[in-house]
């Protein structure tokens, strides 16, 4: 249980960092704003959300797109990974909007999933 709360709070952070960067948008944090409590529980809810549809829709996809996968040597997935976010992103709508882009909704996934990432090599099994 303190695994799964440490990752989310890690993941918690990426989505607070991205949306101080500009690229989206958690109930109205933004550059120069100030850091608040209700922002980061709505982060971490975002972060469980995230985990869901991650866990959930994102192996189904995954099989179902394998074929234009192996033709595209596996940089499908990054697709895969902005559909996941943009998603979870709009389970939230009212409390988390994308960014003005594509683009820079893909960046703010990506860095997102490298926090994710830390955050599951942190908390691993044996450590």
């Amino acid at each position: 249980m303190v695994r799964f709360l440490f990752r989310t709070a890690i993941t918690a952070v990426g989505v607070l960092l991205v949306a101080y960067l500009g690229l989206i948008t958690v109930q109205g944090v933004g550059p120069g704003g100030s850091f608040t409590w209700g922002a980061f529980g709505v982060a971490c809810v975002f972060a469980i959300v995230l985990g869901l549809v991650n866990a959930i829709i994102k192996p189904i996809i995954t099989v179902l797109t394998l074929p234009i996968s192996i033709l595209t040597l596996g940089l499908f997935t990054v697709v895969i990974n902005l559909a996941m976010f943009y998603l979870a992103v709009s389970a939230f709508s009212p409390t988390i909007r994308p960014g003005d882009s594509w683009l820079m909704t893909g960046v703010a996934a990506i860095i997102v999933a490298v926090f994710s990432g830390l955050a599951g090599s942190i908390t691993k099994n044996g450590r």
